[in-house]
């Protein structure tokens, strides 16, 4: 008997064991259903959906530089884990989107800083903001993707796209272990021919055209969790004003320069009255009205506008009661209408 609850004993815990071993589910840790204890994979992982928001804001502000906002940037949510990324006007504002994922940009060269509008020969006016916000994990569970490709308007060729392992920049900066990563290097700068290879010179953000950035982040098994992409119209830099409303303003410019003039109040451009009903050269909003002629007695020198309302001294002494027909006091055209009125009318 005691054999026979022995044997039992470890028939129980081998099962156990045994049971335990055989425990399958989804080992994804990105996934939806993710089960810690599984130790085989059923392909029953469901993955998180991604949400893609266009001119939104990062949950996290921007780490870096001064004055960099964490606004109208191209989301990715995935989960626990987000990903952004922007165009800005280097050291002068933010750019706001147009058409959902269209950033419009100048050349030129960028001014020095915020405070200092010198401009820097090899750095561009625009740059671009890329973040990574992985939560819990780290660019060791993760492996993440800058995707950059640059079609000129003004060549027949296309360069090249390529991609750069943003987790191996990391690594090599000895960084791979920071959950969130923000960068605003411009292509010109020496970071991209040391880290991404000379391809990285095909790029040149001094000159026009299109630029299709994009970010992806897949796990260490190769599959893509999430990916967002913007596009970067850069045009030749014509400064001038650009508000219609201006006196100087010219179709023709793309890049304000503040160099913007407005006529005074209540004047065109040409210095003439927007309002003047009467074309008096008094605009409609100054107006004065009463009476505006000297010879009244009711004269007002500060009067702008007859009214009407004027009243004149009788020039017709003390005859003048027999002429007001009206009683008026004033002989007028009326008052020779009436006497026509009566005109031939024998008298009693």
């Amino acid at each position: 008997m005691r054999h026979f609850f022995l044997t039992l004993a470890l028939f129980v815990v081998s099962a156990t064991l045994f049971a335990q071993l055989d425990i399958s589910g989804c080992t994804n840790p990105f996934a939806v259903n993710f089960n810690p204890n599984a130790l085989e994979d059923n392909g029953s992982c469901e993955n998180h959906p991604t949400l893609i928001e266009l001119n939104a804001t990062l949950d996290e502000a921007i780490v870096i530089g001064t004055g960099i906002s964490n606004e109208h940037m191209a989301i990715a949510n995935h989960g626990p884990v987000q990903m952004g990324l922007k165009i800005n006007r280097r050291f002068i504002s933010d750019i706001i989107p147009e058409n959902g994922n269209d950033y419009f940009a100048w050349t030129g060269y960028s001014p020095t800083s915020f405070n200092d509008p010198t401009p820097v020969p090899g750095l561009a006016r625009w740059d671009f903001i890329y973040s990574f916000n992985l939560g819990n994990y780290t660019f060791e569970d993760l492996e993440a993707y800058l995707i950059i490709d640059f079609d000129p308007l003004d060549s027949p060729g296309q360069a090249a796209p390529f991609e750069l392992n943003i987790s191996e920049v990391l690594d090599d900066l000895n960084q791979d272990d920071l959950a969130s990563r923000q960068g605003s290097e411009n292509l010109g700068f020496a970071y991209w021919p040391g880290l991404a290879g000379p391809d990285a010179n095909l790029f040149d953000p001094m000159n026009p055209g299109v630029y299709d950035l994009g970010l992806r982040l897949d796990n260490q098994g190769g599959f893509t969790l999430a990916e967002v992409s913007i596009r970067v119209i850069v045009e030749e830099a014509i400064e001038g004003c650009t508000d219609p409303a201006a006196c100087n303003y010219d179709p023709l410019n793309n890049l304000e320069d503040n160099s913007c003039v407005y006529p005074e109040p209540l004047l065109n451009c040409d210095g003439t009255c927007a309002n003047d009903t009467n074309n008096n050269g008094v605009c409609d909003e100054n107006e004065v009205y009463g009476c505006i002629y000297p010879e009244a007695l009711n004269y007002d020198p500060q009067s702008t506008s007859d009214d009407g309302s004027c009243i004149f001294e009788s020039v017709c002494g003390s005859d003048c009661e027999r002429f007001d027909a009206d009683g008026n006091g004033i002989v007028q055209a009326n008052d020779l209408l009436l006497f026509l009125t009566f005109y031939q009318i024998p008298c009693e």
